[in-house]
Parts: structure tokens; sequence; C-alpha cells
């Protein structure tokens, strides 16, 4: 079957099959009893297994979030917990046959290559049940999100807890955004702001459950020491001052990472790292990271992961007509996007109805996404230009806060646009570091968002109305054309330049 699969005929067509004996296949009694050894090796401490690659760990091709990495809670008896590392072993292998790693293969021209896959055993840091904080760590910045800030500085992506939420854009929750030169700068001014886009659970280990869970706020604060609380959590004092005001005294606190932004000896031990380990490759790296610490305010930081960063240098700087009349304007906004300065001719544009997607049943709203994966592996060897437009974030696993699409659904798009929707609660938010965020920098694809705010000099969705919307040849259903539309643009381009921070989208 491997070498079947390896053929350009059953690269993609035979991958599910091979995916699905990975899984139900079996292993000899020898290698059984060395997995016993690891076992005992990790007694009842929760471990992760992770995928170690020789593509992988290559130069060049950073295979962000491409492979699975499984955390084993490792509680019960030694045949139950032999049996979840095995599955553990079985679902890392299995994921190199998934359709996001594959295409991700192709498009780095990597699909010839042999796939040789080691495997890490490592025992998960921190005391109980999660460490302090994790995170991912850039050496280099691909992007600003300070204006300000050098990118040679580097940048983190921290969280509270397990580092799930410091590479996957996961609900309601945002991870601290660090630049290493300027640690305690945030891009929220208030208290208020940063409490709304602050990180609202954690990721942890449950030893009794014996699996990964999702533990709110309200449910930790609790058994964290008065040291830890300081340090991971800030009050929002302007709250506290509303509750004071009706008679309603308590503290409200958020997680902020705020003791650690501020502790200048970890930041610079941060920044001195990832300066060392990008001076020894000789290229910017791209980290995970725990930090932990003790109630005497000793930290230890342990490095779980380390590969080369893709980053992408083009041109600079692209003269945007400043004579353009509205009326032909579809979009035109400020400092609202990322990536490359470009000048191109778009051929599509696909258009998710805000309001149409959010009135859909929620069990439906996965078609969406099956239909922009469609739309593009139709497209996505035809030479065509396309843009995506979709309400809230891409790429969530959340169906309430957007279209929960893999990258392989969208890695023939030129651009992707996401769109504030305050009626439906829909809010554009790029995720600085995490594996999305990669993917797109490494495809060169274009982010932009459309805000309800400054941002957003001029929208005009409505005028892509006059061009022809040939969704129906995608939509198998009948039922999404006119949630998903594809209007086929003409004399449409896209100017952006990179140092004004300035998009221009014309018809």
């Amino acid at each position: 079957m491997r070498i079947r699969q390896r053929t350009d005929d059953g690269y993609f067509k035979l991958a599910d099959e091979f995916r699905k004996l990975l899984l139900n296949g079996s292993f000899s009694d020898d290698m059984r009893e060395q997995f016993g050894n690891i076992i005992e090796y990790y007694g009842q401490d929760p471990y992760i297994v992770r995928s170690s690659s020789i593509l992988e760990d290559g130069f060049g091709n950073a295979f962000a979030g491409k492979y699975e990495s499984v955390f084993c809670a490792n509680r019960g008896s030694f045949e139950d917990r032999l049996k979840e590392f095995e599955n553990a072993i079985k679902i890392v292998y299995a994921s190199t046959m998934g359709l996001s790693a594959l295409d991700y293969r192709k498009r780095r021209g990597l699909d010839k290559r042999d796939e040789q896959m080691a495997l890490l055993v490592q025992r998960v840091s921190g005391s109980y049940y999660m460490p302090s904080a994790a995170g991912v760590g850039y050496s280099y910045s691909p992007y600003r999100f300070l204006q300000t800030a050098d990118p040679k500085a580097g940048m983190l992506r921290l969280v509270m807890g397990l580092g799930t939420s410091a590479v996957d854009r996961t609900e309601g929750s945002y991870p601290r955004l660090v630049s290493l030169d300027m640690p305690e700068r945030s891009v929220y001014s208030s208290a208020a702001d940063r409490h709304k886009f602050s990180q609202r659970n954690a990721e942890v280990i449950n030893s009794s459950e014996q699996k990964l869970e999702t533990v709110s706020l309200d449910a930790l604060e609790p058994v964290l020491s008065r040291y830890m609380g300081n340090v991971l959590l800030e009050h929002d004092f302007e709250a506290e001052q509303r509750l004071s005001e009706m008679g309603r005294y308590r503290a409200v606190r958020f997680i902020s990472c705020q003791g650690l932004v501020k502790n200048k000896k970890l930041m610079d031990s941060m920044r001195r790292m990832l300066t060392r380990i990008q001076s020894e490759y000789d290229y910017p790296v791209d980290t995970e990271f725990t930090i932990n610490f003790s109630d005497d305010g000793e930290y230890t930081i342990d490095l779980l992961q380390c590969r080369p960063l893709q980053v992408v240098k083009g041109k600079n700087s692209v003269d945007i007509p400043a004579d353009v009349t509205e009326e032909h304007i579809l979009l035109s906004s400020r400092g609202a996007s990322m990536g490359l300065s470009r000048e191109e001719q778009l051929d599509y544009i696909v258009y998710v109805d805000p309001i149409g997607y959010y009135n859909m049943p929620y069990k439906d709203k996965i078609t969406v996404a099956q239909m922009i994966g469609r739309i593009n592996w139709h497209f996505r060897n035809a030479g065509k230009h396309m843009m995506l437009m979709v309400p809230g974030r891409i790429g969530t696993s959340s169906q309430e806060l957007g279209v929960p699409t893999m990258f392989s659904d969208i890695s023939g798009f030129d651009v992707i646009c996401e769109m504030e929707e305050s009626k439906a609660g829909y809010n554009p938010e790029l995720s600085y570091g995490s594996h999305i965020f990669q993917d797109l920098v490494e495809a060169e694809i274009l982010y932009t968002a459309v805000f309800n705010n400054s941002k957003t000099l001029a929208f005009y969705p409505e005028k892509l109305n006059r061009f022809e919307n040939v969704a129906a040849e995608f939509d198998d259903s009948g039922a999404l054309s006119e949630i998903v539309k594809i209007f086929k643009v003409e004399k449409c381009t896209l100017y952006h330049d990179i140092n004004k921070e300035q998009l221009l989208i014309t018809l």
C-alpha cells in the first residue's frame, strides 16, 4: 500500500485507505515489550507523543501543525496505559496520510521524497496537570503586530497551561503576543480590551478522566497558588469599579501572563535563547516551549521543539493609484493586512454571506468549508488568481466563530479576507504565530480583514452582484449557492503596499 500510494495516481486516491490501515494495524510482541519499558519509565506521569520526521525537521519547510501530537494521561492499569500509548503512535503515523499533510508535501515539491517518521515521547512539563505557561517563539517576526517593534528581536505567542491555544485558533481565546524588544507593550491600550481579547480557557491534563481537557479560568483560579495567580493573571480594575458602584464587590481577573512579560530576566533569557539557536542554525527558527515557575520566583524553560522558520521576502512597495473614484472601489483599508506587497489581477472572488452563514443550522456549517475546499482544488492548478471572503475567523475549529476550513481547503487562494459582522458576532483575528499563520506566510497568501472601524476606509460587497455567480457548478446539495457565491470578476485589481499598510481592490 505504501508503494502504491506514492505513485502519481495513488497519492491522494489511496491515502484514506492507507490511513485506516495504519490506525487498525497491530505491533509485534517484541515491539510491544519495548513499549512496555517506555511506559514503566514514565511511571504514571502524563506525556505527549509527537512526530519528528526527516522532511518535517528539514530547512525551508516548517510542517507546522501538519502531523498530530497526542497527549496521554497515562493512568489506569498497565494494559490500559499500553493500549493508550499504542493508539497514540498509530494516530501520529496515520496523520502523514492526512489531506493537509499530503497537500503540503505536494505544494512544497516533497511528494516524491521518502517521509521517514521518528517519534518523540516527552513528559508533560509542569507540576500536577499543566505547565505554568507555554507557547511558540520566533527568532524573527515575519510581520509586525506592533508598528514600532523590531522584527529581528523575535516574538512570542504566550498562553497559560499547555500550549494548544498557542498554535491553534481556539474558541473565544486569545494568547498574549509579545515582541521581545518591548515585551510589556500590548496591542490593546485599555484593560477592558485586554480582558476582551484575552485567553479564556487553559488546556490541562485531567488525570482522573485520563484526557486532555479545556478548563475555564473560573475553575482553575481556586487551585492556583497566590504567587502563580499574580504572575499569570491581571485585574480588570475598570470592571471591578463598575461592580463596586453597583454594590457588588469582587475581584475580576483575566489571563494575561503579565507577570511573565514584566520579568526582565525571563524575557532576556527567551530572547538570548532564540538568538543563539538562530545563530547556530544560521537561519530564523520557530520554537515551542514551556515555562515553569516556583513560588520563590525561580523558573525553568523547556525547549520542546525547534524548526527552521520560513521567512518570505518580496518587493517592499507598490504604487497604489490615488485617483480611483468611489464607484470603482470594492475595498480600501489601512493597517488591516498582512503579507508581501503586490499588484495583481483577480479572476474569482469567493464570498461567504455572513448573515446567510449565521442562519444555517450548526450541523450544516461544515458543508460551507467543504464547498470552499472543492473550489480550491478545482482551481489550484488552473492559473487563476482568487480571493476568499469569509465571516469571522478562517480555519477555526469553532463554527460559531467562523468557517471551519483546514489549510488544504484554502491553499490555492491568493488572498484571504476575514469580515466582521457584529450582528452575528463574527470578528476577524489573525492568529500571529499559530499554525495557520505560518501556512499563510509560507504560501505567500495575503491576509486582510474588514472591520467596522477606521481601518476600513470603504467596503462595497454589493458591487460583486454585477458579476456572474458560478457557485451552482460546485454546489452538490443545491442549497449553498446563495450563501457561498463565486463571482467571476473582470478588471479586478488588488494593490497592497506593506510599507504604507494600505490595501485597495478596484473593479
